[in-house]
């Protein structure tokens, strides 16, 4: 598969992240944390329960395939739960245990810094590490810094905050990263508070 074709696929597949930053933003701007735990939970549930449909039932993995195949990776299509199950349990768990002022910039990191990392890593990576660029893991690190200084109080410890999450986007923790990145995040960030 050449270069162009596989950075298509990957804009494709990191639309989700970037269409779902309007959840944090919203919330951001005064929608009520149940209102958001609703959402996301509701998000997170249709995206499981779609999963273990899946996973357990021929038809319903074929109609599956039909409409998200081209948003899936490989491993995605058989037996793992989807990218975006994952996504949204992340930032469900992410609004239950934190303060807005910790959780939106977390969940953006998820949300805006993880696809940059992604697509800058497929677009410019040159020098590999645990499957991992340095390109992408310095465009998750930028695009985090900016939502620190856009979306909180912090400065320096802030910016470290997303340092410690680009470097945790970059180690092969075994930890998926929709869970672990807004976690971790938002758990740091909350604790500088």
């Amino acid at each position: 598969m050449n270069d162009t074709l596989r950075l298509k696929e990957e804009l494709l597949r990191k639309s989700i992240h970037f269409a779902t930053s309007i959840i944090p933003i919203v919330y951001y701007f005064g929608v009520s944390q149940k209102v958001i735990l609703f959402i996301s939970l509701f998000l997170a549930a249709g995206f499981l329960t779609a999963d273990i449909l899946r996973m357990n039932f021929d038809l319903a993995r074929r109609w599956f395939l039909i409409v998200f195949s081209r948003l899936l990776r490989e491993d995605e299509q058989t037996r793992r739960f989807t990218g975006a199950t994952w996504l949204f349990v992340g930032m469900s768990a992410t609004f239950y245990l934190f303060p807005k002022e910790a959780a939106v910039p977390a969940v953006l990191f998820l949300t805006l810094a993880d696809p940059v990392a992604a697509i800058a890593g497929k677009k410019y990576g040159s020098d590999y590490f645990y499957g991992k660029s340095i390109e992408g893991s310095l465009g998750f690190y930028l695009t985090a810094s900016a939502i620190i200084l856009i979306f909180t109080d912090y400065s320096w410890l802030g910016l470290g905050t997303a340092l410690g999450a680009a470097l945790v986007e970059f180690l092969p923790i075994g930890i998926n990263d929709n869970i672990l990145i807004p976690l971790f995040s938002g758990y740091i960030l909350y604790a500088l508070g």
